[in-house]
């Protein structure tokens, strides 16, 4: 017989879904350069050949099937948009449009271009009420927000801020979900410039937790992934990101992270693990992750919690 495991880990993990569905295929990342442009335009035109459900659809609905077969708490921070079922386009909840110009500068379109009014029937990558609709009450999940419509919010003036992350949390609330965490889109969360912008408009809308990684400078990233413990600063706990992986990520650098979690396992921190929604085209990786995960706390390497 071999020896007993005496191990005794103080790592704690947090499963994190940034979750924007067709928001990838409508808004480009400001840190695209031209190649990724191209690439995120190719795959605006393969998504048009999809059907009921997307890619993105899909993604979220694989992510939630193996979560509860697991039985694995996870964070899902979502676009305030898709929180609905259905709309009549722009303004939603009273909020700004985003002023800064690197969207228009970047794709020639005005932030709202793709916002024609729709239901989940009509749009599903667009709005996914129904789906949190149907899971809100089930204890492993925190729905928590991804800004309204996956907006840069570093790039934006406060008020701006400020009224997108009300809109959110008014969408949430017609899902009948309070909002107590958040993520920002593109990790632009904490600017040199203004360092507590973002954070002063959360703690205003009574919202709990950031996930983040650090300070930037504008559009130059300065940010970097590391497991730390929580910070908190008054009533807003900050979580450190540490580590990301996909649906289309390869196996040896799922390896990867799995081995950092295991080194890390005394480490008296929280391994903030993420991933995005649309990329889970099949539950190949997730399936893969969840049970290396689940090895580990059967082991005492680590302690899963939301």
């Amino acid at each position: 017989m071999g020896e007993p495991n005496t191990k005794k880990g103080r790592l704690k993990l947090i499963f994190l879904v940034d979750t924007e569905a067709d928001f990838y295929y409508k808004i480009p990342s400001p840190h695209f350069s031209k190649l990724d442009m191209i690439k995120w335009r190719l795959n605006k035109i393969a998504g048009k050949y999809f059907r009921y459900p997307w890619p993105s659809r899909k993604g979220i609905l694989n992510l939630i099937q193996v979560l509860k077969e697991n039985k694995f708490p996870a964070t899902f921070c979502v676009c305030g948009h898709l929180f609905l079922k259905e709309c009549n386009g722009f303004p939603h909840f009273g909020e700004k449009a985003p002023e800064n110009r690197w969207y228009h500068n970047k794709i020639g379109k005005n932030w709202y271009y793709w916002d024609k009014c729709g239901n989940f029937m009509k749009n599903p990558g667009l709005f996914l009420g129904d789906i949190i609709e149907s899971n809100r009450d089930n204890k492993l999940f925190d729905f928590g927000l991804h800004a309204f419509s996956h907006e840069a919010l570093t790039l934006e003036s406060k008020s701006t801020v400020n009224s997108i992350v009300k809109a959110g949390v008014l969408a949430a609330e017609s899902r009948g979900v309070k909002i107590k965490s958040f993520a920002c889109p593109f990790e632009l969360t904490e600017d040199e410039k203004d360092p507590n912008k973002v954070f002063d408009v959360l703690k205003e809308n009574k919202i709990k937790r950031i996930f983040y990684a650090g300070k930037d400078l504008g559009l130059i990233k300065k940010r970097n992934m590391d497991i730390k413990k929580p910070e908190k600063d008054k009533n807003l706990e900050k979580i450190w990101i540490s580590g990301y992986f996909e649906g289309t990520s390869n196996k040896e650098y799922l390896k990867r992270i799995i081995k950092s979690i295991k080194e890390n396992y005394n480490k008296d921190a929280v391994y903030c693990l993420v991933t995005h929604d649309f990329t889970h085209k099949n539950t190949k990786n997730v399936r893969f992750m969840l049970n290396e995960i689940k090895k580990m706390e059967s082991e005492n390497l680590i302690k899963i919690i939301n």
